[in-house]
This record gives C-alpha cells, structure tokens and sequence, in this order.
C-alpha cells in the first residue's frame, strides 16, 4: 500500500501545484439511464471511458477495461473471448456456455448473454460505460453486479467522408489491422459505415509436444446504416461479424497435494510434464473458436412531449473451445466445449421530454435465448501409462490421507476403461418485464429518483442426455463388475461419473466405481422453471452547490436461476443438484459528485453496502463441477475517481478500490473426504475475485515537438491486492488457490501530426513481465494437482494510424 499512497499524493501533489494555462475538463456524457446526461449529474456509479481514453491506453479486449475501473476484476480462463467480469465481489466463476453473468453486457443496448461473444465487439467504439452496482429498473436483462456498456460509433449525415486505417505489428509474430469509412449516402437522410478488424498473434505458451499455445486470431466486421427520413424519425441498423480461430493457453499444474508428496514434474510414459511458466507439453493442442452475426436496429420517434424509443437484436452464435484440461503430455482429460446459441430480445420504451422538473421512462422488455450445448470429456484418463502413475499418487498418499489415496487406488484400475462421457445440454431462457423510471427536481437542488420493474423469467431445460462413449468414440452399454445397475437408479445414459464414499452408503455400489447406463439418445426429464421478481431502486440526489452533488440510493438486485450444466455426481434428472435457485443482492449506497479548481480536477466517490443472498457459483469437487447457492454475504467498500488537468497538455486520472467482503452463509462439500455429505462451514471466508485493495493511475501528456507535430506520453498501471480463487480460500486443501498482490504497468508513445492525419505509436503491455495468474481450480480429488491459468506476458509493438 506504500506505493498507492506515494502515488496518490503525487497526484495530489501535482494538482495544489497547477500552474497557469490549465485548461479545463471536458464534459462527459452519459447514456447510462437511457438518456443523454452528464457523467457529473448522474446519481449513479459509472465510469465511462471515451474513444479517446481507449486509442491513448491502446485497449483492445474485455481484460483492458477493468484496469481503469475501481473494484472491478476480469479474468479469462479460455482466452480473449471469455472475459469473466467481477464487480465490487459479485463475479461470473462458471465458464459453461449456458451460463449468464452477474455482470450485464451489452452491445448498443442489445443484450449479449453469450459470455463468449463479449470479448469480440471492442471495436471501433465511441465509449464503454461500467455501472456499478445491481441493475435491472432501465436494463434488459436484471443483473446483481453491474453493466458494461459498449457502444460502437455512428456516421453522421451530411458530414464529408472519412475514416481511419491503422495497421501494427508486435512481438510474438503479432500484426494487425483497424479502419473505418462512413459517408453520406443520401443527402440529409441516409449516412453508412464500415469498420473492420483483424488481429493475429502467435502463440506465447512454449509447446513441447505440439504448436505452441495461446494464440490470437480473430477478424470483426461491422456495417452501420442511419436513416433520418423527417425530422421526428430515426433509424439506426447495425450489423456485426465477428470470428475467431485460436489456440486457448493451457493450464499450469501444481501437484502440491499430501503436503507435497506428489513428485513434481509428472512423468508419464518417458515424457516429462513442464509445469514451467508460459510452457510445457500437452498433448492436445485445440482450437477455440468463436463465430458470431449480431443485427440491432435502434428505432427513435420524436411525439414532442415524448419519444419512443424501439431496440431490437438478434444474433447467432458458435463456440467450441477444445481444452487439454490435465494440462499435461499424458491423456488423463481433454474436454471439447461445444455451444449453438440463438437470441432475440425487444426494448419498447416511451421517454418523456417535459420542460419541468418531472421526467419518466415506462417501456417492456422481452427476450429469449436458446442454448444447445455439446460438451465431450475425452481422452478420460485414457493413456496406458495412467494407471501406474495413480498408483504411484495412492501409495504417497497412504499414511496422510486414506480416503484420497483409497480413491486414487480405485481409479488406476477403472481409470484405463472410461473412454469418453457425451454431456448434450439444451435449455431455453425466457424474459418478460415491465419497468418505470421516474425523476423528480423537488427545487434546483434536490431530486428523487424511483424506478420499479416486474420480471418474469422462464428457464427450460428442454433436453439432457449423458452418454458413454469407447476410447474411439463408439456407443457403449452398459458396463459395471456384477451387471448390478439398476434402470430405476439411472434415468440418463450417465448420471454419476464417480461414486463418492457418502453415494456408496446410499446405493448398492462401491466407493469410486465408474457408472455408465446403456447407451441412449433419448433425453432425461424436461424441467421448466418459472421465476418472478419485483425489483426497483430509489435515488435521492442533492447539489451541494454548482459543481458538487451527493446522492444515497437503494437498489434491489436479482439474478434468475439456473440448470447445472457441469458434470456432477447427482443425478440431474431429480432436484438434487439440476437447478439452482436465483440470487438477490439489497445494495445501499453513498456517493459524491464533484469538480474543484474552475473545472480542472474531477473527483468522485461512492460507499456501498450489500446484503448478498444465495450467490450462484460453481465450485470443483473431484472431477465434478457443481453449481451452488451460498446463503448470504455481507459486502462493502468504496471508490474514489479523479481527472485532472493540472497543466497545459497533461492528464492525471486515478482510482482507488477497496473490499470488505465475506460469506455469512456457506456449506460446501469437503474436498478431504470426497463425500457429498460432509461438509465445512466456509462461513467468514472472502468470495473469489475480491481483493481488498485495488488502485489504477493514469499520466498522459502531450506537446508540440515543431509546428505541424506533437508527441504524448501515456504511462499507466493497476494495482490488484491478494485475491482467492475458490470460496474455500485456505479451507479443506485449498491454500495455494489464491494471487498474491502485483502490479502490471503500460506506457505508450505516440508521435502525431498536429490534425492528428498521421500517427505513430509504440507500446509496451506488461513493462516488468510480470508473472500472475486468473484463475485456478482444486484437481486434486480427481487428478493429484491444483490447476491454474496465467495472465499474459510482456507484450510490445508498434502501430501506424492514418485518417482521412
């Protein structure tokens, strides 16, 4: 905390000390309540970040965003494309296809529930808004943690023609190409543009057994259409294509059970295992890839006293991510994440524009996803070399820890015959709401905000079926010692990969037998679910004086259900396990608004408090990932912001986060036993992706170098303090799933013209190299390690901009 401090107060310092020819911060607008507003009048926490702001910082993925936003945290653990955001504690932890985040996204207001598109629309973007907090009164979909809003540039009519091409290279083989054009196309009513991008880059992550890792390779496009046929009419169509066709980084293992027993590297079969950073050997280098086609089409109409306002998407999606999950040169996992995903969502609102004091929003919402899901476990232990090394792994263990190493046993006899588990997963998600938003100016000074929403969704799980594949990929029967499987017990193809020491004592099988029925393409149970909530919020604002507001709110937050589309011990088809109920946030928050020094310097600040209920997560057990309810939390913290312009062509920005979150309900299996029955109380431990203290700057400063160029610097940096990556925190054998504090720190330097026509930048990400990782899950139950993914190494390159 000693370096935040001293950067603070450098920051501090270097305002008190403003010399003459400061100049003033320009304005930020907002359309963070569905209506242009300043970023200053909006009783809301929002960080919004201009085109401007991301061409300086050189962003150019989901993970880019949260370095500039307090307590905000993303983490990618397939790559790029599937950001994983976390907002003041509240986080996405389950990667499955079907899964929607506590964060919102979206894209020109349209809705993207597909996680995996959110990291393949950043591009030619007008600005990204971050709001803070539970969402649900003006948004399309309710959400507990916050928004992120992309919104992507517009022509203009009548404007001459222009655009922008930018082509760079980087380290790692990397080039890239961006640009734009928009023209008008009919006088006065129609104006079009097109922006495109590519971006390949090779692999970081050094493969001895095959092409090396981690690698980009994607290409976007978009075509934007405004038509304003009359004056009181407006029309605003966009289409978006996106693909991507990479390689994802493979996990780091760590074999640190039985306190260290496990030897380290694995050797199997002759080959060594590099659990090294940024390299090693696995054996099943796939691909990730990502196709995408969204369309929104905005409609406005001007009634005078009131607009409507009409916002529709659609889009049609393709994911397959095929991971080497062991993260080894030996075939113990592979899974082949496969997704269809087809949406539609609706927004019809009317806004009043009344001269008074007293404005409101009233609109519906309808939207509908649909979700078919192919995930293929393969390679399941299937090298002959496995068996000896389990062996190996239940004789270390013996003495220490009985009940792992009976089960490490079992499976280096059954382990060789599972060949391959078939997971078809389909669901249907449905919403229905109706919302209001209304303002109220009591006097010039003071005003009252309420808005209320009723929703209704809708989750169908309209077919499931798990099957059990031979090592080539044929159906098999059913398989067990004694053929003592019952039909009665087994409703689907699988319904319990492992049977766990607490299943044994309830069925007729022995601990750590693989089940299997016979083989069936029929779907198990259909299950729907029908969910309603009633949320809103409450905002009371008050200006202090011209420059400075304080406001307090109160905001319900809700989260809908979902099925567990992980594989599980329980057998889906029943209650136990298939669905977990929907989460609820009480969120209270204190908040100022100000700016000092004839405008030069913004500073902004918010105090939050949430009561969080039944949190949604997923969580490793085994070789089974279930979803879970935790039974309450208790978080709070703050941020602060500042802008400043202190001087003539430099920008200081800063902001500063911190944490106090903590589970005041939490039962959850106990790894140790590998019983589903006996549990530990985690009650008092910190969700994942919350560190307490965060902090992010930002310097930028530009000057003439002669008459027709100048020259910017741009030095930024993120401070993230010590971080779990499960709820257990150091509970039940999960003490190294956690990330120490560190910083990460990017300049760019940028040579211009002074009608910036051309430009040159050059940059380096990750100046100090530094080693951290994003995520980790406890493996030790099903393969004898810990398994994490790396951030990104030190990156550089240089680009050429020209604009016409």
């Amino acid at each position: 905390m000693k370096i935040i401090k001293s950067s603070i107060a450098a920051a501090i310092s270097a305002v008190i000390c403003m010399q003459a020819g400061a100049q003033q911060l320009e304005e930020v607008v907002v359309t963070a309540q569905k209506r242009a507003e300043s970023l200053q009048d909006v009783p809301v926490a929002v960080t919004a970040l201009g085109g401007a702001d991301i061409e300086a910082l050189g962003w150019d993925r989901p993970n880019d965003v949260a370095a500039q936003v307090p307590n905000m945290q993303v983490s990618s653990p397939i790559g790029d494309v599937q950001p994983l955001f976390a907002i003041r504690g509240i986080s996405m932890v389950d990667y499955t296809p079907s899964q929607a985040s506590p964060i919102g996204v979206y894209m020109d207001e349209g809705y993207l529930g597909a996680s995996y598109l959110h990291g393949m629309a950043q591009f030619d973007l007008e600005r990204i808004e971050v709001l803070r907090g539970p969402q649900g009164t003006l948004y399309g979909k309710n959400t507990t943690g916050g928004a992120v809003n992309i919104i992507t540039r517009n022509p203009e009519i009548d404007a001459e023609t222009s655009g922008y091409a930018k082509a760079g290279l980087q380290n790692y083989s990397g080039n890239s190409f961006e640009g734009a054009v928009e023209s008008t196309l009919i006088d006065g009513k129609l104006a079009g543009r097109v922006a495109v991008k590519r971006k390949s880059v090779d692999g970081y992550w050094e493969n001895d057994a095959g092409p090396d890792m981690a690698e980009t390779n994607f290409e976007s496009a978009r075509v934007t259409l405004v038509w304003e046929p009359t004056d009181t009419f407006a029309a605003v169509l966009k289409h978006t294509y996106g693909d991507s066709d990479a390689k994802s980084i493979p996990p780091r293992i760590d074999a640190t059970l039985g306190a260290g027993v496990i030897p380290e590297p694995i050797t199997v079969a002759g080959r060594t295992t590099n659990n090294e950073r940024h390299g090693g050997s696995v054996d099943y280098a796939g691909d990730t890839k990502v196709n995408m086609n969204i369309t929104n089409l905005k409609l406005d109409w001007d009634l005078g006293d009131y607009s409507l306002v009409s916002v529709t998407t659609h889009y049609d999606a393709d994911y397959l991510n095929q991971q080497d999950t062991d993260g080894t040169s030996a075939s113990l996992l592979a899974i082949d994440w496969a997704s269809e995903t087809s949406a539609f969502s609706q927004d019809l609102r009317i806004v009043s524009n009344f001269d008074g004091g007293f404005n409101f929003i009233a609109g519906v919402y309808y939207g509908e996803e649909d979700i078919d899901t192919d995930i293929l476990h393969h390679k399941f232990f299937g090298d002959p070399a496995v068996g000896p090394v389990l062996t190996q792994f239940s004789n270390a263990l013996a003495s220490s820890d009985p009940a792992l190493s009976s089960h490490l046993g079992v499976l280096a006899t059954t382990a060789p015959q599972m060949g391959m588990v078939d997971r078809r997963f389909d669901v249907e998600k449905e919403s229905f709401a109706i919302y209001t938003d209304m303002s109220l100016d009591i006097n010039e000074r003071l005003g009252v905000t309420l808005g209320l929403r009723y929703t209704e969704d809708k989750n169908t799980r309209d077919f499931i079926n798990y099957s059990r594949l031979d090592s080539n990929g044929n159906p098999v029967g059913s398989w067990l010692p004694n053929n003592i499987l019952s039909d009665t017990f087994i409703a689907l193809g699988i319904d319990s990969p492992f049977v766990t020491a607490g299943l044994a004592q309830q069925t007729p099988f022995s601990g750590g037998e693989f089940l299997d029925g016979p083989y069936t393409t029929e779907s198990g149970e259909v299950r729907s679910v029908t969910e309603r909530a009633t949320t809103g919020k409450l905002a009371v604002n008050y200006h202090v004086g011209d420059n400075t507001m304080v406001y307090a709110s109160y905001s319900k937050g809700f989260r809908s259900g979902s099925f567990n589309n992980g594989l599980i011990y329980a057998d889906q088809a029943n209650e136990n396990g298939a669905y977990v109920e929907p989460e609820y946030v009480d969120a209270y928050e204190l908040g100022f608004k100000s700016e000092f020094f004839d405008g030069m310097v913004r500073l902004n600040g918010a105090y939050f408090m949430y009561d969080y209920e039944d949190q949604q997560f997923v969580t490793q057990v085994g070789v089974s990932a279930s979803l879970f309810n935790a039974g309450g939390a208790d978080i709070q913290g703050f941020e602060l912001e500042m802008l400043a312009a202190p001087i003539e062509g430099l920008t200081l920005q800063a902001g500063l986060g911190w944490l106090d979150a903590e589970y005041t309900e939490l039962e959850m299996p106990r790894l140790a036993t590998l019983d589903p029955l006996d549990t530990i109380d985690l009650k008092g431990n910190t969700p994942v992706n919350s560190p307490e203290w965060n902090f992010n700057f930002m310097v930028n400063y530009e000057f003439s170098v002669t008459e027709n160029w100048y020259s910017s610097i741009n030095v930024n940096g993120t401070y993230t303090g010590d971080q779990w990556f499960s709820a257990y925190n150091g509970d039940d054998g999960h003490q190294d799933l956690k990330q120490d504090s560190y910083w990460l720190f990017n300049a760019r330097w940028t040579i211009a013209e002074q009608d910036d026509r051309i430009a040159v930048s050059a940059w380096v990400n990750n100046i100090l190299d530094e080693e951290y990782d994003v995520y980790a899950v406890n493996l030790q139950g099903g393969f004898g390690y810990n398994y994490f993914l790396e951030g990104k190494p030190q990156s550089y390159g240089i680009d050429v901009t020209y604009r016409f």
